[in-house]
């Protein structure tokens, strides 16, 4: 029983630590995002390139990596229970 109990605390731990990096990892994100958007809406350019445009790319592309992440750590701790 104490086995199982500690297993399941590892593994709630590990949960809560991948929670707490992908908040981080989510606010970056959304900031890319919003520059991206401001960017692209003044239609502000450097060296010809709408930075902008890929800016906001960026930004999709980590929002959508730490939400499939986020799925799989819930996922994995739900299996245990």
């Amino acid at each position: 029983m104490k086995a199982e109990k500690r297993e399941q605390m590892e593994k709630m731990r590990a949960y809560k630590k991948v929670r707490e990096q992908n908040k981080k990892t989510t606010l970056i994100s959304l900031s890319i995002l919003a520059t991206g958007m401001v960017l692209t809406t003044l239609e502000i350019d450097l060296l010809g390139i709408d930075i902008g445009y890929y800016l906001m790319w960026a930004g999709v592309f980590v929002f959508f990596v730490v939400s499939i992440q986020g799925l799989f750590a819930a996922g994995s701790l739900r299996k245990q229970r």
